[in-house]
């Protein structure tokens, strides 16, 4: 037992601790000093990388060369290189924010238990809705993720609109409930329904047009018809932006629609929502104000770790509309005004780590400035690469992009290839790419083709970084072409 009490004294020992600390802060700046001309992807077996980590632990090792293995294998976002997935890389500040929660161990769902999370996540929420315009009474509160706050704002949805009855207690019975989404909507809005217990019918799906925008005139023949078929409308979901192409729904004619039809309106604003600080993109958003849920993922556009998520709501007390839970051990279920600390009457999460010290952090220490300065620039990116492409006669642009995420294709002018051929060539290019080179770029599917796709995250991604990746993908396209003996024109 003394060695027992003499091992957990180290572990908790606070000298022990800062030598660790300082080491890592050390490691961390090095890192973040070295990433400019580091390999976005540094690809590994997963079997090799497994046996690698699994021998870490037979043996044994020191916090410094544990983080230090870290570091150079994980995929690092905060490349320029990087202009793969819709992940940002974090601002320093914001890690520091994780590090310092990770000792107080904050939990939000109770003020008792997280106090000074409880007060900057109402911050957050007020900041956030005047930056994006949102009416003076929205409220709402922080979750893990835009799965999850889709899935929340759709259960208020749910309470809101539903005909009869309490679905909470007494589950869907009879009822077939259904809402209307863009074909080309996130996956997890799918998912929402069909673990509300909706099933397939309860998705409907509308088609989209050639910018892979919802076509808004389908949608209020398509209510129509699903009443007629005796399903029960409770909710339109428009997207800022859709996931592969970021592409923004028409959200005032949506929002309209949705008041004719006495129907909830909300917006999966994971990606695009922050759009809105930028001047010149905000009327892509226009009528998001009028949506009665929003969510926006600030690991996506906004400097923060993952999972980072706001929901918001047009009149703050739909927030409480989701859950109605009794538990005396946590929450007296106080329907004042200060009842609003108590976050777990409102979210999935009981423990729920305190998410908004990081956007707090950002809005204390540089100001809402820096926010607007941050999409400004990563949108500015994206719009120089598709110019690019628009230019260069071996590619084309699967559509203009709306915001940071560019779809495109090597198409080369001067050669006959087959769509099939134009998929595997693309495909493979796109895989000799993130194996061969610094490059980190991910591939879509749009109308069943295959498009090369960049999310421009980092702020610090120039056009040299996009002129050196293109020159490698028209050079390994060429090599494929002659490879496969495939003829020019």
């Amino acid at each position: 037992m003394k060695d027992a009490a003499a091992s957990l004294a180290n572990v908790y020992a606070p000298e022990t601790f800062r030598v660790a600390g300082h080491q890592l802060i050390d490691q961390i700046a090095d890192y973040l000093a070295s990433v400019p001309t580091a390999v976005a992807n540094p690809v590994q077996d997963p079997a090799d990388l497994l046996a690698a980590y699994r021998e870490v632990l037979a043996n044994g090792t020191s916090p410094e060369m544990l983080f230090s293995k870290y570091l150079a294998e994980s995929l690092h976002v905060h490349a320029p290189a990087y202009m793969g997935h819709q992940v940002n890389p974090p601002a320093p500040l914001t890690a520091l924010c994780d590090l310092t929660n990770g000792i107080i161990n904050g939990s939000t769902a109770i003020y008792e238990m997280g106090r000074t999370g409880a007060v900057m996540e109402r911050i957050v929420i007020e900041q956030f809705a005047e930056l994006l315009g949102l009416a003076p009474t929205t409220g709402g509160f922080m979750t893990n993720g835009g799965t999850l706050g889709n899935l929340t704002a759709l259960l208020a949805a749910r309470a809101a609109k539903w005909p009869a009855g309490d679905p909470w207690q007494a589950g869907n019975g009879d009822l077939r409930p259904c809402l209307f989404v863009n074909e080309q909507a996130h996956y997890c809005i799918d998912r929402a329904v069909k673990i509300m217990g909706w099933g397939t019918a309860g998705v409907v799906n509308i088609p989209s047009d050639d910018q892979f925008r919802i076509r808004t005139e389908l949608l209020e023949p398509a209510i129509a018809e699903a009443r007629a078929r005796g399903l029960t409308p409770i909710a339109i979901v428009g997207s800022a932006g859709t996931t592969s192409t970021g592409s923004f729904d028409d959200l005032a004619t949506l929002a309209a629609i949705a008041e004719r039809q006495q129907l909830w309106f909300h917006v999966d604003g994971a990606h695009g929502a922050p759009v809105y600080l930028d001047p010149e993109r905000r009327h892509l958003l226009a009528g998001m104000e009028r949506a009665d849920s929003l969510i926006m993922d600030f690991h996506k556009m906004q400097m923060t770790p993952g999972l980072t998520t706001g929901v918001f709501f047009r009149k703050g007390t739909d927030a409480y509309r989701t859950f109605h839970q009794q538990a005396d051990y946590l929450l007296s279920f106080d329907t004042s005004e200060e009842d609003q600390y108590n976050i777990g009457r409102r979210t999935f999460e009981c423990t729920k780590n305190m998410m908004s010290f990081r956007v707090y952090s950002l809005l204390a220490c540089y100001g809402a400035e820096v926010f607007r300065e941050y999409v400004v620039r990563v949108n500015a990116i994206g719009r120089q690469f598709a110019r690019d492409i628009r230019l260069h006669p071996d590619f084309e642009l699967a559509l203009e992009p709306d915001c940071n995420i560019v779809c495109f294709r090597y198409r080369p002018a001067q050669s006959a290839l087959s769509a099939t051929e134009l998929d595997d060539i693309n495909a493979m290019i796109r895989a000799q790419l993130v194996t061969e080179t610094s490059y980190y770029i991910v591939q879509t599917r749009l109308h069943q083709r295959v498009y090369l796709r960049c999310t421009f995250t980092n702020p610090f991604t120039e056009g040299e970084h996009t002129q050196e990746m293109l020159k490698h993908l028209t050079s390994m396209g060429k090599a494929l072409l002659e490879f496969r003996k495939i003829p020019l024109l």
